[in-house]
């Protein structure tokens, strides 16, 4: 195969080639097959009166079947733009839908023999891999190319190996439509062992070539995107002109700020870092009458202990008679020497600024949040910590992560110059917010994202800027531009499917407080409000109330027979918000956008329930709709293990059913939690079903119970509908205990179905 050809007149020829590197590669490029090996190749001699022109070396027209040359434009396309089906590339950065993205699946083996046979692009992906992780050859792996026009090329390699199956005939016939049995290559990849992603790009400012042969070879690579080294130490020169850069360019060229760019009166307290009494820093009271840049911190608090840094009512008065730099935990002060560096006179740090404990001030001061981190000047995220006690500026280990530098001697011509490295961060994860440690599980640090006008990530490996309009990594070019996270709550773009899909993520967020679960999200729901006069209740908004009702649990139970939500302590919320649980929910069954799109199309759902009133004091919300009397069937069996699960059955798995017709197959669903008999013969419907209480032991045999199945909305063939218990706390109302989603539709017609009013609390 031909690696390379020379745009010149006269005859084509070969080269050879060899690989130096600066950081332990050490490797000969093996020579390429030449169309015409009995003669050397024809090199033209500069002229000497005048330096001539470069060369422009391109790639064969025979293009490698295993790497394409790292060549986006001459790969298999990921993604189809036309079908609103975005590659891999325009998910992760802002880029135009039509840029040409592929997508690799090349096997190990087949990359190592073509990197053999002479494949100069494949010898790039083998050096890649070699470069971070020597040993990778000798093991069973998978690997993934990405490859994009103006960005790196990214190398995912996984642990695992290609496994051959076939699909029977019938099962081909129902996903794929062919009458035959379909052989298909799946891929078995060991979660125990993280993945590995590497980038080659070319190096900034990095001549490729040289004039001394008087060739250009930066053809040969010329869709891979340029990128620059990360600065070893969080805290040099190089990063903080990164923050303040982005920072300018964001107040210059955005309209990312809550309320202009104009400065924003302080919040009622902040730490001034440059105080004029001795040390410089202090806590002041500004009560609304001080305009200024501030920076806001958001960080993870950590274990709370009797030694932690805050301030309550008794050490008020000492605060704001100065604080000493040396008394600070370690994350504070290095938050104060970034605020310094960068020009900015105060900082909001909640522990410091909300009086803490027994005559604080949380209350009063958790609902100006929104305002507090919107209108920031900038919002440190110390995504590298998982306390105070944590710097954030430091010297970065990268030993093993890069950069290394890779050069390929072309004879004759030149030296081709890129670098290679670790990923800083994961694929297709920047959509879903990203991974940085810690901080991306909080629930407290979701809502102070989502309200930040501009963030700066701390984390282990790189800066990451976000704001509004946009998201940037430290050491990436200008196409390498990511969207940003927060645009989920932008003014103008905000739908109410974009609502749910921030829920479902917000129950993705770990608590330290169950009750705090609404208090945590409130600001977000007021920003929504002041742009949106959506009137909020318990979590949802009232115009949205009926699609709101069907959230269900997200996840399949362990073998334990663990389920994805659980009962909290206490009733923080009513039965139908998705409040009134722990743990992973899922709003799939009423999504109408992105990938549900076509499918609401084809067979859109038309919602029948009404909402007639609502009690703001106690949730209780008056439905009007069909609904049948129905029964739960519960089904007890032995788990896989004999560990006791998180509701206290040992070792037991609950299977429900609902049926609601003695004409029609029971409904199998999931229940929103682990549910039980409850009632005796003075109720009308008994037993009736109900949640189990926090703390309660599951039923150990099984059981039967009624409930009512209250109609929401209606498909071509199948409903949705709620599955209701009797409450445990209000005579006359019904609680949510599940969602029906395969209900068929013949159920509605017949005599037994009744229409009124349901209570739901």
């Amino acid at each position: 195969m031909k690696l390379f050809r020379k745009l010149k007149k006269g005859k084509s020829g070969s080269a050879e080639g060899g690989l130096s590197e600066t950081a332990s590669l050490r490797a000969a490029l093996p020579t390429p097959h030449s169309t015409t090996p009995s003669q050397p190749p024809t090199v033209p001699q500069p002229s000497t009166s005048a330096p001539p022109a470069a060369i422009k070396v391109q790639p064969s027209s025979d293009v490698c079947q295993t790497c394409f040359h790292l060549d986006p434009t001459r790969a298999p396309q990921d993604g189809n733009p036309a079908k609103n089906d975005p590659s891999w590339a325009v998910d992760e950065y802002m880029l135009p839908p039509d840029t040409p993205a592929a997508r690799l699946t090349p096997k190990s083996e087949d990359v190592i023999r073509s990197a053999g046979n002479g494949c100069m692009h494949c010898f790039m992906v083998r050096s890649a891999l070699g470069a971070v992780y020597p040993t990778w050859e000798t093991e069973e792996t998978v690997l993934t190319l990405f490859l994009a026009v103006g960005v790196p090329v990214v190398v995912r390699m996984e642990f695992g190996k290609y496994v051959e199956t076939t699909i029977s005939r019938e099962d081909a016939m129902q996903m794929y439509g062919y009458d035959v049995p379909v052989k298909i290559m799946i891929s078995l990849i060991d979660p125990t062992k993280e993945k590995l992603e590497v980038e080659i790009y070319r190096p900034v400012g990095e001549s490729q070539g040289g004039n001394e042969t008087a060739y250009d070879l930066s053809s040969l690579v010329e869709h891979m995107g340029v990128a620059e080294d990360i600065p070893n130490n969080s805290g040099s020169e190089a990063s903080l002109n990164f923050v303040k850069h982005h920072v300018e360019d964001c107040v210059g060229e955005h309209q990312c700020g809550a309320k202009g760019e104009g400065l924003p009166l302080l919040p009622d307290r902040v730490i001034w870092v440059r105080s004029d009494i001795l040390g410089g820093i202090q806590l002041v009271e500004p009560k609304g009458t001080v305009r200024a840049k501030y920076i806001a911190l958001s960080y993870c608090w950590g274990p709370v202990s009797p030694t932690t840094y805050l301030t309550n009512a008794e050490n008020l008065p000492s605060r704001k008679s100065g604080i000493g730099y040396n008394d600070l935990p370690l994350l504070l002060r290095d938050v104060v020497s970034i605020a310094r560096a960068l020009g900015i006179d105060y900082v909001w740090v909640d522990r410091l600024c909300i009086v803490q404990g027994p005559g604080g001030d949380f209350a009063q001061q958790a609902p100006k949040m929104g305002d507090i981190y919107g209108n920031a000047s900038l919002t440190i995220a110390a995504a590298s910590g998982t306390s105070e006690n944590d710097r954030i500026l430091f010297e970065r280990t990268t030993q093993g992560a890069g950069p290394f530098t890779l050069n390929l001697n072309l004879q004759s011509m030149g030296t081709l110059t890129l670098k290679i490295r670790r990923r800083t961060h994961r694929l297709g994860t920047e959509k879903d917010g990203g991974d940085y440690g810690r901080v991306s599980t909080r629930a407290w640090i979701w809502q102070e994202r989502l309200l930040s006008s501009r963030t700066v990530f701390f984390t282990a490996s790189a800066l990451k800027f976000e704001c509004r309009s946009h998201s940037v990594w430290q050491g990436y070019g200008p196409n390498t531009r990511g969207h940003s996270w927060s645009t989920h709550i932008n003014l103008g773009s905000l739908s109410h499917d974009s609502w749910l899909r921030l829920v479902m993520e917000f129950m993705h967020r770990k608590i330290t407080q169950p009750s705090d679960r609404l208090p945590a999200i409130e600001s977000v729901m007021r920003h929504i409000v002041s742009r949106t006069g959506w009137k909020p209740i318990y979590g949802v908004f009232q115009e949205h109330l009926i699609p709101s009702l069907c959230w269900e649990a997200h996840g399949n139970r362990s073998a334990t027979g663990k389920y994805p939500c659980r009962m909290n302590p206490a009733h923080y919320a009513p039965t139908w918000s998705w409040a009134s649980v722990e743990g992973l929910i899922t709003y799939l069954h009423v999504l109408t956008d992105g990938a549900y799109a076509p499918i609401q199309h084809l067979d859109p759902k038309s919602y029948e329930l009404q909402c007639q009133g609502v009690d703001y004091a106690t949730g209780t919300v008056t439905l009007v709709g069909r609904y049948v009397i129905g029964g739960v069937k519960c089904t007890v069996k032995p788990a896989d293990a004999t560990e006791e699960d998180q509701d206290g059955a040992a070792g037991t798995t609950q299977t429900y059913e609902v049926r609601v017709s003695g004409r029609h197959e029971d409904s199998r669903f999931e229940p929103d939690v682990p549910l039980m008999p409850h009632g005796g013969d003075s109720q009308p419907y008994t037993p009736s079903v109900v949640r189990v209480p926090y703390g309660a032991e599951l039923p150990l045999e099984e059981w039967t119970g009624n409930c009512i199945v209250l109609l929401v909305a209606t498909q071509k063939k199948k409903s949705l509908a709620l599955v209701l218990g009797r409450s445990l706390r209000a005579e006359g109302v019904w609680e949510k205990i599940g969602l029906a989603t395969g209900i068929d539709m013949g159920v509605w017609g017949e005599e037994h179905v009744k229409r009124g009013l349901v209570k739901v609390c």
